[in-house]
Protein backbone atom coordinates (compact mmCIF):
# COMPACT_ATOMS: atom_id res chain seq x y z
CA UNK A 1 0.00 0.00 0.00
CA UNK A 2 2.90 2.41 1.01
CA UNK A 3 4.16 2.04 -2.65
CA UNK A 4 1.16 2.87 -4.51
CA UNK A 5 0.90 6.11 -2.48
CA UNK A 6 4.63 6.27 -3.01
CA UNK A 7 4.53 5.90 -6.70
CA UNK A 8 1.44 8.27 -6.99
CA UNK A 9 3.38 10.48 -5.17
CA UNK A 10 6.45 10.77 -6.69
CA UNK A 11 6.01 12.50 -10.36
CA UNK A 12 3.97 15.71 -8.55
CA UNK A 13 7.60 15.86 -6.59
CA UNK A 14 9.70 15.51 -9.87
CA UNK A 15 7.68 17.91 -11.83
CA UNK A 16 8.55 20.42 -9.45
CA UNK A 17 11.65 19.89 -6.83
CA UNK A 18 13.92 18.93 -9.71
CA UNK A 19 13.07 21.52 -12.25
CA UNK A 20 16.20 23.84 -13.28
CA UNK A 21 16.08 26.35 -15.96
CA UNK A 22 18.37 27.20 -19.20
CA UNK A 23 18.26 29.86 -21.16
CA UNK A 24 14.49 30.24 -22.48
CA UNK A 25 10.75 31.19 -22.12
CA UNK A 26 8.71 29.29 -19.75
CA UNK A 27 5.39 29.12 -18.94
CA UNK A 28 4.79 27.95 -15.26
CA UNK A 29 1.81 25.62 -16.36
CA UNK A 30 4.33 23.50 -17.95
CA UNK A 31 6.16 23.36 -14.32
CA UNK A 32 2.77 22.39 -11.92
CA UNK A 33 3.76 25.39 -10.21
CA UNK A 34 0.71 26.48 -8.11
CA UNK A 35 -0.60 29.97 -8.31
CA UNK A 36 -1.21 30.13 -4.36
CA UNK A 37 2.47 29.08 -3.20
CA UNK A 38 5.89 31.49 -2.79
CA UNK A 39 8.68 30.78 -4.92
CA UNK A 40 12.20 31.38 -4.73
CA UNK A 41 14.84 31.93 -7.89
CA UNK A 42 18.35 31.17 -7.36
CA UNK A 43 21.40 31.18 -9.91
CA UNK A 44 22.85 27.89 -9.26
CA UNK A 45 26.05 28.11 -11.65
CA UNK A 46 29.20 29.06 -10.04
CA UNK A 47 30.30 31.19 -12.71
CA UNK A 48 27.84 32.64 -15.20
CA UNK A 49 25.52 34.92 -14.41
CA UNK A 50 21.35 35.38 -15.82
CA UNK A 51 19.09 37.53 -16.07
CA UNK A 52 15.68 36.52 -14.52
CA UNK A 53 12.01 37.93 -15.39
CA UNK A 54 8.86 37.50 -14.93
CA UNK A 55 5.88 38.55 -17.27
CA UNK A 56 2.26 38.65 -16.82
CA UNK A 57 -0.51 37.68 -19.27
CA UNK A 58 -0.60 41.03 -21.02
CA UNK A 59 3.91 40.75 -21.07
CA UNK A 60 3.92 43.21 -18.84
CA UNK A 61 7.57 42.89 -16.54
CA UNK A 62 6.37 41.82 -12.89
CA UNK A 63 10.33 41.65 -11.53
CA UNK A 64 13.28 41.35 -13.38
CA UNK A 65 16.75 40.27 -11.66
CA UNK A 66 20.05 39.83 -13.20
CA UNK A 67 21.64 36.85 -10.92
CA UNK A 68 25.51 36.81 -9.84
CA UNK A 69 26.50 32.75 -10.09
CA UNK A 70 25.82 31.35 -7.05
CA UNK A 71 23.36 33.66 -6.33
CA UNK A 72 21.54 33.97 -2.96
CA UNK A 73 17.64 32.85 -3.03
CA UNK A 74 15.14 35.45 -3.97
CA UNK A 75 11.77 35.99 -3.89
CA UNK A 76 9.54 36.12 -7.28
CA UNK A 77 5.65 36.83 -7.44
CA UNK A 78 3.51 34.03 -7.47
CA UNK A 79 3.01 32.42 -10.58
CA UNK A 80 -0.13 32.63 -12.97
CA UNK A 81 -0.26 29.53 -15.53
CA UNK A 82 -0.67 32.03 -18.39
CA UNK A 83 2.49 34.03 -16.93
CA UNK A 84 5.60 33.82 -18.87
CA UNK A 85 9.50 33.20 -17.02
CA UNK A 86 12.01 34.36 -19.34
CA UNK A 87 15.81 32.84 -18.37
CA UNK A 88 18.67 34.73 -20.54
CA UNK A 89 22.50 34.16 -19.99
CA UNK A 90 24.48 30.66 -19.64
CA UNK A 91 23.67 29.97 -16.14
CA UNK A 92 20.81 27.35 -14.55
CA UNK A 93 18.42 28.85 -12.68
CA UNK A 94 16.16 26.68 -9.66
CA UNK A 95 12.64 27.77 -8.73
CA UNK A 96 12.16 26.22 -5.59
CA UNK A 97 9.60 26.78 -3.02
CA UNK A 98 9.44 29.45 -0.49
CA UNK A 99 9.75 27.37 2.62
CA UNK A 100 8.00 29.38 5.81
Amino acid sequence: MFLIILTCLWPNTLAFADMVLKEGVYKPAYFNYSPNNVYNVQNLSPDKSVYFAVFDENQVVLQALKLGPKSTTFNIPPLKPNYRIAVIGNGEVTISEKTP
